[in-house]
């Protein structure tokens, strides 16, 4: 019976061993694997949200072959809208909506979290005490 305890204990420790993502793959909890599938912010957002947008915004990509995701789409805010209906006459000011998503630095081998924006919003200024 020992023998057979042995044996179950040695297949559990080789299954484990074999189920692991190789380290060239992986930093900490995070693999190459499950950053691809990490969803784009805003792949939900309606299509033309950012240009109905009180406060808008238009896409842009940006492209590094050293991070995992290699492309990320940013908002860039706008500093005006057609109706004119945010702008610091009012007393409104553009701000952007922002995020952090994890990148994998392939050459240092790295997972670190940058901010990205998402989307641009129309608020009051905050007052200057």
């Amino acid at each position: 019976m020992q023998q057979v305890r042995v044996f179950l204990l040695c297949l559990l420790i080789l299954h484990q061993s074999l189920a692991r993502p190789e380290i060239s793959q992986c930093v900490g909890e995070i693999c190459t694997a499950s950053l691809q599938g990490y969803p784009d912010p805003t792949v939900n957002l309606p299509s033309d949200i950012n240009v109905r947008s009180i406060a808008p915004w238009a896409y842009q990509q940006t492209t590094d072959f050293n991070r995992e995701p290699m492309v990320i789409t940013q908002a860039i805010c706008q500093d005006s809208h057609s109706s004119g209906t945010c702008n610091s006459v009012l007393g409104l000011e553009t701000i952007p909506v922002t995020v952090r998503i994890p990148v994998l630095r392939k050459n240092l081998r790295s997972v670190k979290f940058e901010n990205i924006t998402v989307a641009c919003i129309c608020a009051l200024a905050r007052i200057q005490e």
